[in-house]
């Protein structure tokens, strides 16, 4: 029960976090944009094993209101159980390959705390390593972009950007996940056709549709509809069990509103495994193939979010994590660094995704057939059906752009 509420919050949150970042001032969509739910959450809750007081309860509260330790022990179940045995599975099998995996750098003037040291290794797989911040900020910085790009097998390469770290840097806390997923069904490439996309100012681009005959996992709702595609399983089955969603307004410009409708009520839960489990018979059924990759510095969000205290640098309080030989100065955070990319096309999908946390001081039953056809812009999610996490989300504007 603890687990599966703390599931419906970083769900929740997923959305908030979709609809913050979608669209512009004006309401009109922004850009393509993939993120990952789950990596933030991983790192939000390996920052709050070394929070304390008021910080703790902000991040806690931040992330849903399950509580910290339903978030710690989500997060916690996510590095141990669901993902844990992911490097290297499904490769050449047509499976899925997941790699997730945590870390703490620090450096050599602070005093990481022992109990810190062991929750992080033991509930999140995360090995502290030393780093030399003061001296070679750069190689340090250098020093955990490989490691990023390791996990990510090279999709994320440079996601802490040149300057970010210096020689007051204390520690900086990472998250990385690797996704490659083959379709329970894939789609017949000869079947592939250029068609109209219908963008949200009225332009129209051709792009690449993939098509099929087959049934499908397709749920009506007032005014969208939404597509399950499974992918297949090998090795881990028992342990997880992942599907993309595809989120579509009926209304070419209605994405919005409903990006708005999803994320206006975060008690409602999203589309899963058992509220979308008929198959349809289908008439014409298209789904563009796209490439979405994005990358920002999320602390602006997170504030903007409500995510305050952790960034103050006279009320941040970090004393469960370490402190400075020598300095009274608190931890704070500074910068929170994510990037995450996705590939679709008829075998399945490719993503990653990465998250840095930079430290510093001071279904309703359908019978008839029906269409399903995204040549507009729409909403999609990737979920781990077991948990109940959103591993990325994001939005398709023009799926002609190819980043």
């Amino acid at each position: 029960m603890q687990l599966a509420e703390a599931a419906q919050d970083e769900a929740a949150f997923s959305m908030r976090v979709l609809r913050h970042l979608a669209s512009r001032d004006d309401g009109s969509p922004r850009a393509n944009l993939a993120v990952s739910p789950l990596s933030l959450h991983a790192a939000l809750a390996l920052l709050a094993a070394g929070a304390r007081g008021g910080t703790l309860d902000e991040i806690a509260s931040f992330l849903g209101p399950a509580g910290g330790s339903a978030h710690a022990a989500l997060a916690s179940y996510v590095a141990l159980r669901v993902f844990a045995d992911g490097d290297g599975e499904g490769e050449g099998e047509g499976g899925t390959t997941v790699r997730f995996a945590n870390g703490v750098w620090v450096a050599a003037d602070l005093q990481l705390k022992a109990s810190f040291a062991r929750v992080a290794a033991k509930h999140y797989r995360a090995e502290a390593r030393q780093a030399f911040f003061k001296t070679m900020p750069e190689e340090a910085r250098s020093q955990i972009n490989e490691w990023v790009a390791s996990a990510t097998a090279g999709r994320i390469k440079d996601l802490l950007p040149t300057g970010c770290l210096h020689r007051g840097t204390p520690a900086v806390l990472a998250n990385a996940l690797y996704f490659k997923g083959a379709w329970e069904r894939k789609f017949d490439a000869c079947l592939t056709r250029d068609e109209a996309f219908f963008l949200h100012d009225g332009g129209v681009v051709r792009v690449p549709f993939m098509s099929s005959t087959s049934k499908q996992c397709i749920a009506c709702r007032p005014g969208y509809k939404v597509l399950r595609l499974r992918y297949a399983q090998h090795g881990g089955g028992e342990q997880r069990l992942l599907s993309m969603y595809i989120y579509l307004p009926d209304a070419h410009d209605g994405l919005p509103a409903l990006l708005h409708k999803l994320s206006a009520d975060p008690a409602a839960p999203l589309e899963s495994s058992r509220t979308l489990t008929s198959e349809v018979p289908v008439r014409a059924f298209r789904v563009p193939r796209f490439t979405v990759a994005y990358r920002t510095n999320a602390r602006e969000m997170l504030l903007d979010l409500g995510l305050l205290l952790p960034f103050d640098r006279v009320a941040a309080d970090f004393g469960d994590m370490g402190e400075e030989a020598g300095a009274p100065e608190p931890l704070v955070v500074s910068d929170v660094y994510h990037e995450s990319f996705v590939e679709v096309n008829e075998e399945g999908t490719k993503a990653a995704s990465a998250t840095a946390v930079a430290m510093g001081f001071g279904c309703a039953h359908v019978e008839a057939p029906v269409d399903f056809v995204a040549d507009h812009p729409f909403v999609f999610l990737i979920k781990e059906e077991l948990s109940g996490v959103v591993v990325f989300a994001g939005q398709v504007i023009d799926p002609s752009i190819s980043q």
